[in-house]
């Protein structure tokens, strides 16, 4: 007895699995509406993910190239209806192929009842025949099917299609004037080429400013060069990052050519011996104690040049503009440091304030003050109360959906069971 009932629950189970696995026309999920890159609808899962992939990338090449729009569905039932009428039905429900010429393709495969049809659209019927389909059905498809082979069985089937249409005069054919809105936005990839083409403009740009900047500087000596260019080091390293390190090809050079300019060997002006440049450990040997200060605190780096022939030196001063401080009034070193910042004049709606910044040295420990101007204030604008008035965002978002083009079926193609 209880043999019995284990039996009656299992036919049970079965059953009502077999009806969960049964789509109507309008169940049939297309899942091209939530993600423009699929093109297969595989609900129950027969086709393995790798698969499915593969088939959604295929699809998707086909219809970049030619415009034809073509889905497969594999599902397990089909709710008992004749596949011929119901792939009729699914194929107009969703529109398939562009309004212009109808080019649209569907594969459809119910595995319960074991049969299978290509339904294609009025135009490409010229080029995929209701003969043609059908021997993509018994020799591509169904063979497969046979062995129990859905992934390879579908992918085969799609293939041929996907070669019949992808034909460069069959493709002419084939494809409509209308706009793709599945391609209207930059896919990822889209935008990547179009980021990389940006890039590389920016990086012949840049190279040609950079050399004519440089040509510019011919007749210079080394140290107005490199000044020249200081304050373009942080700019053109923040290019390259944003251009995906392309602008490197230029920004590398001009470094290397920045420290060859700051570190070429110098002829003395005055006897014209060749100069040695000081370390930085014993170059403040030669530089004042408001020069030490600055390069101990990091304000300005001095290369010294000397020539031991005569005693020419030579001293060249690199400002480093991150470092926040200013020049001092009394020791006219740039070592004064913000100490603090007040308000002596109250800004108004009528009236503009006036601040000071207050400076401390830290050479001579002289204080100095800098005034500025504080804006008037905005005047305050009181807006009425409306009554059961309520605000709120406008504008509706995007999509990451696609669409097909509201074409239809005349019934071309072909069916078949294995």
């Amino acid at each position: 007895m209880k043999k019995f009932f284990s039996t009656i629950l299992i036919v049970l189970f079965s059953f009502i699995a077999v009806i969960a696995r049964s789509y109507k026309v309008e169940d049939i999920p297309n899942v091209h509406l939530q993600d423009r890159t699929r093109f297969i609808s595989n609900p129950d899962g027969i086709i393995t993910p790798a698969a499915q992939n593969s088939l959604d990338s295929l699809m998707s090449r086909l219809r970049r190239s030619t415009s034809a729009e073509m889905v497969a569905v594999v599902v397990e039932d089909i709710d008992g209806a004749d596949i011929d009428t119901y792939a009729n039905e699914l194929f107009n429900l969703w529109g398939l192929g562009k309004k212009d010429n109808n080019n649209g393709v569907l594969l459809l495969v119910a595995r319960d009842s074991r049969k299978a049809v290509i339904r294609t659209g009025p135009g490409v019927e010229g080029v995929l025949t209701d003969a043609a389909c059908g021997r993509i059905l018994r020799n591509e498809m169904f063979p497969a099917f046979r062995e129990g082979d859905y992934d390879g069985g579908t992918l085969a089937a799609v293939n041929a299609v996907a070669a019949r249409l992808g034909d460069p005069e069959a493709a002419e054919e084939i494809r409509s004037r209308e706009k793709d809105a599945d391609f209207d936005d930059y896919s990822a990839s889209d935008f990547l080429t179009g980021y990389l083409k940006i890039s590389a403009m920016l990086t012949l740009v840049l190279g040609g400013v950079v050399l004519f900047k440089i040509i510019s500087l011919r007749k210079k000596s080394p140290y107005d060069k490199y000044t020249a260019f200081e304050n373009w080091r942080a700019p053109m390293l923040i290019a390259s990052f944003g251009g995906l390190g392309i602008p490197l090809l230029v920004t590398i050079p001009l470094l290397l050519t920045m420290r060859f300019w700051r570190n070429r060997p110098r002829k003395c002006p005055n006897c014209g011996h060749k100069m040695v440049k000081i370390d930085e450990v014993h170059d403040n040997d030669f530089l004042t104690p408001a020069q030490d200060c600055e390069e101990r605190i990091g304000s300005v780096d001095y290369d010294v040049w000397h020539c031991s022939n005569c005693g020419e030196t030579d001293i060249f001063p690199f400002v480093n503009k991150s470092m926040p401080l200013v020049e001092c009034d009394n020791c006219h070193a740039r070592t004064a440091k913000l100490t603090g910042d007040r308000i002596i004049i109250q800004p108004t709606t009528s009236r503009a304030g006036l601040g000071q910044k207050e400076f401390t040295c830290l050479n001579c420990h002289h204080k100095m003050g800098k005034n500025y101007t504080i804006a008037k204030l905005a005047p305050v604008i009181i807006a009425p109360i409306n009554g059961g008035g309520r605000g709120g965002f406008g504008g509706g978002g995007g999509t990451f959906g696609g669409g097909f083009g509201g074409g239809f079926t005349g019934g071309g193609g072909a069916s078949g069971g294995w």
